[in-house]
């Protein structure tokens, strides 16, 4: 027989096992291998020493990065230990697979034709899957003759854990094409275009002259493969195919993203339960548990050497019952749910975590093809010791070490260039200097670094380009705002001063103030860059001044005429605006937002809620004395006031605080005495939006109102006198508080 074909299940630990026995056993003379052929140029880096899988294959088209998808492949791939068999023997190895050359141009077709190739920005993987990738999985009859769940375990169990492997590839040739024949005809174009590609390549080695040829596939592919049509049938069918221009190249994966189907359809997912099998084909649980006891003892679990004993019992007594010849993942499953969990199943999740999945990622050599993007992101993850990792890092970084403020610069570079590798948290403290960043590599990322290379050859230099070409089509003040605050923290001087440029001219000629309120808080949240990140935050003080003049102008206006829908929304505005001004401390523009304050709370036209917010601040800034505030307070809960509007004028100054109510009891009177004069259908009418008011208070503020409203309050603004109050004993204490006070005891003064 001229042509070995190898029926596989792709990342099948068993599949691979069989695979390198037989090449061992057959030294063919070539190998065929289900993949790309745009990625024959790499396989030589296959046994480098640097290589450690899992890696993946990354085939795009270089105008279009974001069309792009992945062959992944691990330790325990038959495809991998195929590669390197032939690699490694200096047999020639061939990927056999429709080109992407093809594909991709077809699937370009489809997306002019209404079908999307990429959604939200993240690669979709490519459409030449495996055939079982349908939305019935054929193997599902094999699973219901054999009383098995599903058709992946049915495969599991007779092909990958079995211990006699003689003839299995044989085997699996008759049960697949007894399979296909039963199975009704749904092969879509693409299907058929990749089998007949896949047959043209087999006779092209047999043209060749070679005599052992080696071909591993996807089992489903086999009986298509070993039943060969006419030449002219495929030639015909494979005439005239488009074609698109396509790069390829090696990049790190991750047993996580292993679970995902890509390239040929394939997903597994326990890849690191399928590493263990591959490492330690003969282990007959004692070994997986022992691990399983070893990750709950680092989780200060109290595990012991009997809990793994009785474990590995029952889950070979589970796989006995259930006619398995071996025990499963499954059965380890309950097992650890059994006797370590106690009959929860928590304990699960953890294990699938760290153990089932496993936090491994691969990596590459240096001297792969490589953007030069990529390169230099790499050389500053080595120099700075900041690893792609799978699991996620975290990192505290002190802003005054040079090391730490390097890796925080690179890492706010990457996030304008929206490559998220990182994500900032918040840092609780008064101080600048701290940032909190968790990292975690996603392979999807070096995509989006292919698709920033067209900006530079480095992150400085494609940072900066790429921001500036971003505000260039920018035409809101408070996304440019935004923009300046990612790059000053990214140290990217040519950036800001285009961005500074573009808001200023904006800044001139806008007349929203909405937009400008939007835009002034990050602005005055960049002065806080000022000394740790050795940035002059004066450059922004022109543009801040101007914005709130200009804010402080057409605010009074834009409070009229607007329901209460609008008038909460610009009351979080002012909120911030008012926090960005107490930061900023520029004297003149100070005095212009609060006379801005001043002419909304005398406004009658102003919306209630913005006018009673208005005086609050007033009186917090202690710019309205206590008695002009209640004043102000008692017209606005007056009979005259529409109850209403009263109501909102409430809420509005109430907001974020009701200590003011138990301090004051003037402003506690007029409010008391409004409530009081409520007819009962009013009162409960306006019942929302007082209650609505309140719950914003702390516990301890409602908790001492209350006691404030039980001991009660006469209209007048008195606190009523107890009824058990004693006359006799109060005069007592007269003589006392007078010589504290520095009177003489005279009872007649």
């Amino acid at each position: 027989m001229r042509v070995h074909l190898l029926g596989i299940r792709h990342h099948g630990p068993g599949s691979a096992r069989n695979v390198k026995a037989f090449l061992s056993e057959l030294k063919p003379d070539v190998i065929l291998i289900e993949g790309p052929p745009e990625g024959e140029a790499l396989l030589q880096s296959v046994i480098h020493k640097d290589m450690k899988p899992p890696v993946a294959l990354l085939a795009y088209i270089p105008d279009q990065p974001q069309k792009a998808v992945f062959y992944p492949f691990a330790e325990f791939s038959p495809e991998w230990q195929a590669l390197y068999y032939g690699v490694y023997n200096n047999i020639p190895v061939r990927f056999f697979d429709l080109p992407l050359v093809h594909s991709f141009a077809l699937d370009l077709q489809k997306e002019t034709a209404g079908h999307a190739f990429v959604q939200n920005e993240e690669v979709v993987v490519a459409e030449e899957a495996d055939a079982v990738v349908q939305s019935y999985d054929p193997f599902q009859h094999f699973a219901d003759v054999a009383g098995v769940s599903d058709g992946e375990h049915w495969w599991e169990v007779n092909f990958e854990s079995r211990n006699d492997n003689a003839e299995i590839f044989i085997a699996v040739n008759e049960a697949v094409t007894a399979l296909r024949e039963q199975t009704p005809e749904k092969k879509e174009e693409r299907e058929k275009l990749r089998e007949a590609w896949m047959r043209k390549m087999i006779r092209a080695a047999e043209k060749d002259g070679y005599e052992r040829i080696a071909v591993i596939c996807g089992a489903w592919h086999v009986p298509a493969l070993a039943q060969m049509p006419t030449q002219k049938e495929d030639n015909d069918l494979l005439k005239g195919l488009p074609k698109v221009k396509i790069e390829a190249t090696w990049i790190p994966w991750t047993f996580e993203r292993l679970t995902f189907r890509s390239g040929y359809g394939a997903g597994v997912l326990s890849p690191g339960w399928y590493n263990h099998l591959w490492k330690y084909p003969q282990d007959d649980g004692s070994r997986w548990m022992s691990k399983v006891a070893k990750l709950l003892r680092k989780k200060n679990m109290d595990t012991s050497v009997a809990h793994v004993v009785e474990a590995v019992r029952l889950a070979n007594a589970l796989a006995a019952l259930r006619n398995c010849t071996r025990a499963g993942l499954s059965e380890y499953n309950e097992a650890v749910t059994t006797v370590m969990g106690f009959g929860d199943d928590i304990l699960l999740q953890l294990i699938s975590e760290e153990l089932i999945v496993s936090h491994k990622i691969g990596k590459v050599p240096d001297d792969v093809p490589k953007v030069p993007l990529l390169t230099d992101l790499e050389k500053q993850q080595k120099k700075l010791r900041m690893p792609a990792d799978a699991g996620v890092k975290e990192y505290n970084l002190d802003l005054r070490q040079p090391n730490d403020l390097a890796r925080s610069i690179l890492l706010h570079r990457l996030n304008t260039l929206a490559i998220e590798w990182g994500e900032q948290r918040h840092v609780a403290g008064k101080g600048t200097f701290k940032e909190q960043w968790m990292l975690q590599w996603q392979p999807e990322l070096s995509i989006k670094i292919i698709e920033r290379g067209i900006w530079g050859n480095t992150i400085e230099e494609a940072a900066s380009a790429y921001i500036v070409q971003q505000s260039a089509n920018q035409h809101a003040i408070s996304q440019l705002a935004v923009m300046v605050e990612k790059a000053i923290p990214a140290e990217l001087p040519k950036a800001i001063e285009a961005l500074l440029g573009r808001l200023n001219d904006l800044a001139a000629t806008g007349n929203d103030v909405i937009e400008l309120m939007k835009a002034l808080p990050s602005l005055a949240n960049i002065s806080r860059y000022g000394n740790v990140r050795n940035t002059d935050s004066e450059m922004l003080a022109g543009i801040s001044k101007a914005l709130l003049t200009r804010i402080s102008v057409g605010l009074p206006i834009a409070t009229t005429g607007i329901d209460e829908e609008a008038a909460k929304a610009l009351q979080e505005h002012i909120m911030k605006v008012d926090a960005a001004v107490s930061l900023l401390q520029f004297e003149e523009q100070t005095a212009d937002w609060q006379n801005c304050m001043q002419q909304i709370q005398q406004n009658l036209q102003s919306h209630a809620l913005l006018s009673g917010y208005a005086c609050r601040l007033l009186l917090d800034r202690k710019v309205m004395p206590h008695t002009e505030v209640a004043d102000r307070f008692s017209y606005a809960l007056s009979f005259a006031t529409e109850p209403m509007q009263a109501a909102y004028w409430v809420e509005g100054f109430l907001t974020g605080s009701g200590t003011i109510l138990l301090l004051d009891d003037n402003l506690w009177s007029i409010l008391n005495n409004w409530v009081l004069g409520l007819d009962e259908e009013l009162f409960v009418q306006l019942l929302p939006l007082l209650r609505r008011s309140f719950a914003e208070f702390t516990n301890a503020e409602r908790r001492k109102i209350g006691e404030k409203v039980k001991h009660g309050v006469t209209k007048t603004g008195a606190v009523q006198v107890a009824s058990n109050f004693d006359h006799a004993r109060a005069a007592n204490g007269i003589p006392v508080v007078m010589q504290l006070l520095g009177y003489s005891n005279n009872t007649n003064g």
